[in-house]
């Protein structure tokens, strides 16, 4: 019933334990990328593995961030192209030979290296980096095609970087030009202090879960440091700025969190205008922070004109596409952005949606069974795919997917997701079923409300029409609890709603409904919209409007979304219909 990752104050914490570099794209902003000459299609692709760190353990962050502004710099340049540090990072100490990690990357060259930060009481710190360019060619041992060690004051760490990228670029015969060498050789702060504020920020929000928002704060914390160290700090700016926007949607949704992100974004843009990193920090501010997916998508195309191979940019675009009701535009764009981030975990699943949401079935499947090989016991990819036989109809086939869940995958965790989001309770079979009837709140993050209208629509299932009640009331007084924190939240309007019609207050139960509805229409958010719309059906239905909820359900199979034929032939929510000769033509479409 809640859908996930969508809205910030209906994400159940105990759930949510996605990373969310996908949102804040860590660690390439000191590589300002510009339009790459050629034709794609001729690009050599690379990928820039996990640099080893030699050091002390706490150094652990310098190392990484070595390897990330590399592969920043070495994304700047015409005829390669650079897998994203999201795949890539996958492969940290990775015991996987060379051969398998290309293959699964979609890689011709890797580039390997180890660093160590050399600190010296009294004096002056270096850095000592030991980069290899490798190919790898199917049927034969990989081979090393360059290696060099480079041993520098850290005051010249940004010059190393532009050299190990330019020496890279000559050994796979890419030429560069005057501006793009002088683009290399960019240097974002002079203030080192301010770096190792910046790198430390990168360190901590690339652990971020939803699990522990606590790293969004420290990583701000950081981020703020470096501004405060060097006031023309772009990169950190941006970071700052999307760090800002993040825990507004996230966690604390204040206007001065708003500001922050703001005023961030204002002073990135400011300080590097052309910069698409900049862009990508002022778009999602207007999309966290200001819910302006227009706003925001105008934000992300000059960034893109800048960078059209940026993994971010694009899995940022496709987001708001799809809200903006542009879903071929953002199915393109997320297997545009796959192909560069092969190992993303979101940009599989939410393409794997996309293609759901289209009800392109047999190309769901397929983008589902990517998407687990990925993340086998990732609970929100487990129950997209066994929404795609529902929405074909075969019930049976979706219990068999729950069932085929991995033993790493605990039982309550599993059936908690599945009572929470997108209205399974019924998919659960007995057992699981029992199982939950036997949960607390503490298994659905401490949300009453979410507990409370779980267990009432699975009393109300099994036909104990007493508890049933006992438990929408109990999620009625929560939502409205809730409500009186977020009055404008549509999300909890609709389910106050569905409460209110399982304990009978039909008036109540129908204003509540259409009012989340005019919060937030189709017209507005294409992607969740509907979904408001779906439950406001839910409602008409169990307060005795069987034409008012075949008016509101009947768009819904003409638009992209998870309600289909099939799905109106299994799901019991609608067997009040049944006899409906509307319901009947509905339920009976290909």
């Amino acid at each position: 019933m809640i859908v996930p990752f969508v809205r910030r104050r209906r994400v159940p914490l105990a759930f949510a334990t996605l990373a969310l570099g996908f949102l804040l794209g860590l660690g390439v902003l000191f590589a300002w990328r510009n339009d790459r000459g050629g034709d794609a299609g001729d690009s050599k692709v690379l990928a820039v593995l996990p640099f080893e760190n030699l050091g002390a353990a706490e150094d652990e962050y310098f190392a990484d961030g070595m390897t990330d502004e590399v592969r920043g710099k070495l994304a700047t340049l015409p005829g390669l192209e650079v897998i994203a540090s999201q795949s890539s990072a996958e492969y940290k100490e990775s015991t996987k030979g060379l051969e398998r990690i290309a293959d699964e990357l979609g890689a011709d060259y890797l580039v390997v290296g180890n660093v160590r930060w050399e600190k010296r009481a009294g004096g002056q710190s270096r850095v000592r980096v030991s980069p290899e360019l490798v190919e790898v060619v199917s049927g034969r041992a990989p081979t090393t095609k360059w290696q060099a060690p480079f041993d520098a004051a850290l005051t010249d760490v940004f010059r190393v970087q532009a050299d190990i990228a330019e020496r890279v670029a000559a050994a796979l015969d890419v030429a560069l030009d005057a501006e793009e060498r002088q683009m290399l050789a960019v240097e974002p702060t002079a203030n080192l202090a301010a770096y190792d504020a910046y790198l430390k920020g990168e360190e901590v929000t690339q652990r971020l879960s939803l699990s522990d928002p606590s790293s969004l704060r420290q990583g701000i914390d950081f981020y703020e440091q470096a501004v405060a160290l060097d006031s023309r700090f772009a990169p950190a700016w941006a970071q700052l700025a999307r760090a800002h926007a993040l825990y507004y949607f996230l966690v604390t949704p204040t206007s001065a969190s708003a500001a922050r992100a703001g005023a961030a974004a204002e002073r990135a843009v400011a300080l590097a205008p052309s910069h698409p990193e900049s862009q990508l920090a002022l778009g999602d501010y207007h999309q966290y922070a200001l819910n302006d997916p227009a706003r925001a998508l105008a934000v992300y195309a000059v960034g893109l004109r800048a960078a059209p191979d940026d993994a971010e940019l694009l899995t940022a675009t496709a987001r708001v596409e799809q809200s903006l009701g542009r879903w071929e535009e953002a199915l393109a764009h997320y297997t545009r952005a796959q192909g560069l981030d092969p190992r993303s975990v979101e940009t599989a699943r939410s393409r794997a949606r996309i293609l759901l949401w289209l009800r392109r079935y047999a190309e769901a499947q397929a983008a589902y069974d990517r998407a687990l090989a990925l993340a086998p016991t990732n609970l929100d990819i487990i129950e997209g795919r066994a929404m795609v036989p529902l929405a074909q109809g075969n019930l049976a086939a979706a219990r068999a997917v729950l069932r085929a869940a991995p033993a790493e995958v605990e039982p309550v965790a599993l059936v908690a997701y599945v009572a929470s989001y997108w209205d399974l309770v019924w998919v659960l079979d007995d057992a699981r079923q029992r199982l939950l009837l036997g949960l607390g709140p503490d298994a659905f993050g401490d949300d009453r409300g979410t507990w409370g209208l779980a267990l009432g629509q699975a009393y109300e299932l099994r036909g104990d029409q007493a508890r049933a009640q006992s438990y929408a009331d109990s999620a009625r007084l929560a939502m409205e609890d809730q409500l009186r924190d977020a009055p404008d939240d549509a999300q909890l309007h609709v389910l106050l709603g569905l409460s209110l019609a399982y304990l009978g207050r039909k008036a109540d139960a129908v204003s509540e409904g259409e009012r989340a509805l005019a919060l937030l229409p189709i017209t507005t958010d294409a992607y969740f919209g509907p979904y408001l719309q779906h439950q406001l059906a839910r409602i008409y239905i169990l307060v005795g409007e069987p034409e008012k909820a075949l008016d509101r359900l009947e768009p819904l199979l003409e638009m992209p979304y998870y309600l289909s034929p099939g799905w109106l032939r299994v799901d019991p929510n609608f067997d009040p219909l049944r006899t409906n000769p509307r319901f009947q033509r509905l339920a009976a479409g290909s």
